[in-house]
């Protein structure tokens, strides 16, 4: 439980941070973190990612694609500097 709480930790304080910057992109990660915390699973970074593309290869409308694209480039980007 302690890793599932780090990184959830981590998560939250990254786009709690001056750097996180897109206002769309971290409504669409905290509906994604409320999802996943509702199903009583951990908000880790992996589930957060698979959920993130999981919505890219069902949604249609051209500007919501565009910032779940924004959206998992920062969570990329994030996880690479671990």
């Amino acid at each position: 439980m302690r890793v599932q709480n780090s990184a959830s930790r981590a998560i939250v304080d990254y786009f709690n941070s001056p750097a996180w910057n897109a206002p769309q992109e971290s409504d669409l990660l905290a509906v994604i973190l409320r999802e996943l915390m509702e199903a009583g699973q951990p908000a880790t970074n992996k589930a957060v990612i698979a959920r993130v593309i999981q919505r890219l290869e069902v949604e249609g409308d051209a500007r919501r694609l565009e910032n779940y694209r924004q959206l998992l480039a920062q969570l990329m980007e994030t996880g690479a500097q671990e």
